[in-house]
């Protein structure tokens, strides 16, 4: 007698069929080249905000200093001459200069840049030394083309007690 015969296996139809491979290293590294390619941007964007408003800054204090109020107003956006009277534009950067002296260094504290449907805004906060005492200066840019337009300005000094 000899060895039993091995019949072959009914087939019935479900038999597991191959898996796609997932291509799970490509989708990887393309997930980390676009979130390289994001990162860039955001911190592109950021210097860019960071470079053009402390240049904004110097130019008002350049201006400032020189008791050109007129065309600080001038070049500012349309919102912050729409938000007062224009003696009243005029008359407040003349009282900041009058109570606080010529502005000196200006050190940057915060940054922000936001991206709205309004426009592009970049607020910026400097500690500013000036003659009569340190102040806290927040600016609020528009972004213009290539330029920023000031949109909005508060300054905060002990300096006014006096």
């Amino acid at each position: 007698m000899g060895a039993p015969t091995q019949l072959p296996t009914p087939d019935f139809g479900d038999t597991p069929k191959p898996q796609k491979r997932v291509l799970w290293k490509w989708s990887l590294a393309v997930a980390g080249v676009l979130l390289l390619w994001l990162f860039w941007q955001c911190g592109s964007g950021l210097y860019s905000g960071y470079k053009s408003g402390d240049d904004a800054v110097k130019r008002f204090h350049t201006q400032l200093n020189a008791a050109q109020y007129e065309q600080i107003c001038s070049e500012a956006d349309e919102a912050f001459a729409q938000s007062e009277k224009h003696d009243e534009l005029i008359h407040f950067p003349d009282q900041v200069h009058k109570k606080l002296g010529v502005a000196g260094t200006a050190k940057q504290s915060r940054m922000n840049v936001n991206a709205t449907t309004g426009g592009t805004f970049v607020t910026s906060q400097f500690t500013t030394q000036f003659v009569e005492g340190e102040a806290d200066e927040t600016f609020v840019w528009r972004k213009s083309g290539n330029n920023l337009r000031l949109y909005r300005y508060n300054v905060q000094s002990n300096a006014f007690l006096k």
